[in-house]
Order: structure tokens, then C-alpha cells, then sequence
């Protein structure tokens, strides 16, 4: 349905008021909510369409600075919202995060209707701290895999000793 804004009082009306409204006030000219473009009296009758919702709304997200809204948009289009849909790529401690309902964070005790809102809590500050500190409490790094044992460590440790004692040695002179 068309809007239409009167501009001599204001008003905002609907394309079967504009008639009525043109008798009663003197009303001149009237200027589409959508498109902007003014119209007198007679020729308003003839603006029967002119931006359809996806121009006006959906393509707003394409102005500089929204393009995590276009990403996000793109993602729902390719069927990436749930689970199922590859999953939430960059989240940290996700092995804590339930992937059927009820949904829920294991470490945090977090309940959520939805993935998506799941994987919202997961991007949080809170999360990440907890999730940190509960892969550490099972030996695991914050990406989730085992630490590298002591022993391995240190073996890591003496062979990089041993090569910078070689290059030190090879290098003076």
C-alpha cells in the first residue's frame, strides 16, 4: 500500500484517503513516504507503485559500515543457520556447546531457545574466559586440542638448545 505525506499540514495517509483529504484541507501537493517524489492532486492518483519492501528495507545493508549484515544475510540464504549448516566457524570452546535442543552451554550453564542465539552467547566475552579456563582445567589449550605433554616439552627444549648451540658455534669467526 502507497503513503502518502500531505505537504501543506503534514498528514500521512493512505492512498483511498487522499481524495478525501485533498477536499478538506487545501491541500496541493503530496509527496510518496517510499519514493519521495511529489504529485499534485490529480497525478497521485496515477503513483500506484514504485519501491518494492526489498528495495527500501533489504538494501539498506549494503551502506558502508553494515557488511556483517550482509554476511549474516548471505549465511541464512545458503541455509547456515543451525547445526547442520556448517556449524559456528571461529567460535571458541564449541565442544561445549549442545548441538540439538535443548540448546546449552556446558561450561558457562547457559540455556538458549535457539542456534543461533547459542552461538551468540559463544562469541561473548564470558564464554570465551570460561570456556578457557575449563579446557585448561582438562589439560587442553584454548583451541581445544591436548597440550603438548612435559616430556615432549622438554624435549622440544633441549633440541632447540642444541641447534643454537650449533649456530653459535658455526657462526663465530
Amino acid at each position: 500500500m502507497v503513503w502518502f505525506q500531505c505537504e501543506d499540514c503534514g498528514d500521512t495517509l493512505k492512498k483511498p484517503k487522499v481524495r478525501g483529504h485533498a477536499s478538506q484541507c487545501s491541500a496541493s501537493r503530496f509527496s510518496c513516504v517510499d519514493c519521495l517524489q511529489v504529485f499534485d492532486a490529480y497525478t497521485v492518483q496515477q503513483h500506484t507503485s514504485c519501491v518494492t519492501e526489498h528495495e527500501k528495507y533489504a538494501l539498506s545493508i549494503t551502506k558502508p559500515g553494515q557488511e556483517h549484515l550482509m554476511s549474516a544475510a548471505a549465511n541464512k540464504e545458503q541455509g547456515g543457520g543451525g547445526p547442520a549448516g556448517g556449524g559456528g566457524g571461529g567460535v571458541v570452546g564449541e565442544d561445549f556447546l549442545s548441538k540439538s535442543p535443548p540448546y546449552e552451554c556446558a561450561c558457562c550453564k547457559v540455556k538458549c531457545t535457539s542456534w543461533e542465539t547459542l552461538v551468540g552467547h559463544a562469541q561473548g566475552k564470558k564464554h570465551k574466559s570460561k570456556s578457557r579456563s575449563a579446557y585448561a582445567a582438562q589439560g587442553k589449550g584454548p583451541d581445544g586440542k591436548p597440550l603438548p605433554k612435559e616430556e615432549e616439552k622438554k624435549k622440544d627444549d633441549d633440541e632447540e638448545a642444541k641447534k643454537g648451540d650449533a649456530d653459535a658455534g658455526a657462526g663465530g669467526g
